[in-house]
């Protein structure tokens, strides 16, 4: 969540803004609603952009505005490198971990609930009290892309070392005085599985009770749809999955398209964080049980009403063997599609009905 974007003014990101978020018209004058695009960077240490239908540009601006300042401060807040004046972040949390409680905004006691109770319902897999693991694992990868001859893995002894303090029963959230405490000196939070996918679910539904009827919200890959195209024509938004290999490669091929309305599509995969020591691959996306990137599958794509538990979802589902990820699924009602590490590919009969490779469905389907 590393992001300039949300240090500079005001004014210099209201300008910024309006410089990356200028639309497209693509039917004009007939009274009938108008496609526009905004795109910007930075939120979330990644790419973002909104396709939607509105009546003027001057109302599409307004809904990508609010989602925009809306991802912007749920940045900082979510924010475990970056320090903002006059804000305690996570990172104010990290920092004063052993020492006191921290007086936060009530945007990160909800996170941080909605977290707690997502460690449970996704088997124990996405725990956000592993930053002492993953900030490890961060800085080998780090170092590893800077200096490829020279990378290597992290000793299993510091790992299991730092394990000892990511209890997640040692976050102490204290709702009525709005403060957490990190009970042990040396443990932290990461929300990287977790953050992206809830605050992004909060930006769409305010910009819906804002007014915001049409729409395809991309941040980063969490994908959210709202309503339908307004054209006339579909009934459904397409959104491609990358073929995870191609992806790698930097090519932008998909492997399939999903016709969705009204809900999101978050995938989790080894291409985009990841370095590599003796020519094998290590991902971002750590298991708790092992202490090492899962390495089952290239991507998994959940498809679910709440972007939040979309990002859960698809997390836990990369580290989990298939069968308890479709277990999971059938909790929440939710779709996937796994793409394993040979190429061979798995999904729901959910998913399959909505997908143009594996049920032939289009969007003019209903």
């Amino acid at each position: 969540m590393r992001n300039e974007i949300s240090k500079l003014s005001g004014v210099s990101r209201q300008l910024l803004f309006y410089a990356l978020a200028l639309t497209l018209c693509v039917s004009c004058g007939s009274g009938k609603p108008e496609k526009f695009d905004a795109q910007f960077d930075g939120l979330f240490d990644t790419h973002a952009e909104i396709v939607g239908y509105a009546g003027s540009e001057k109302e599409f601006t307004k809904y990508s505005r609010l989602i925009y300042d809306e991802m912007t401060e749920y940045n900082r807040q979510f924010d475990i490198y970056n320090n903002y004046e006059g804000i305690n972040n996570l990172k104010t949390v990290n920092d004063d971990a052993g020492i006191q409680p921290v007086k936060v905004d009530g945007s990160i006691i909800q996170l941080l609930k909605f977290c707690t109770a997502a460690y449970i319902e996704s088997d124990d897999t996405i725990n956000i009290a592993m930053g002492s693991v993953l900030s490890i694992w961060y800085d080998f990868r780090e170092f590893g892309n800077a200096h490829p001859d020279q990378a290597s893995l992290p000793k299993m002894s510091d790992l299991q070392a730092a394990a000892q303090n990511m209890d997640i029963h040692n976050l102490i959230i204290d709702e009525a005085n709005s403060t957490v405490f990190l009970k042990n000196k040396g443990m932290s939070l990461d929300v990287g599985a977790t953050a992206k996918g809830y605050a992004t679910g909060l930006a769409a539904e305010d910009a819906k009770a804002a007014g915001m009827t049409s729409a395809l919200i991309d941040i980063g890959g969490n994908v959210v749809a709202i309503g339908k195209p307004l054209d006339g024509v579909r009934d459904r938004w397409g959104v491609g999955i990358q073929d995870p290999r191609q992806a790698a490669d930097g090519s932008s091929n998909i492997i399939d398209t999903v016709f969705v309305t009204d809900c999101a599509v978050v995938t989790s995969g080894d291409y985009q964080r990841y370095y590599t020591v003796d020519g094998v691959r290590y991902n971002h996306i750590i298991d708790p049980s092992t202490l090492m990137p899962a390495r089952k599958y290239s991507s998994v794509t959940v498809i679910c009403k709440d972007s939040g538990m979309g990002d859960v979802l698809s997390n836990a589902l990369f580290i989990l063997d298939e069968d308890k990820g479709r277990e999971i699924l059938k909790t929440y009602g939710g779709d996937a599609i796994w793409i394993y590490l040979d190429g061979h590919v798995s999904c729901t009969d959910g998913y399959k009905a909505i997908s143009k490779t594996y049920g032939g469905y289009s969007a003019v389907d209903n």
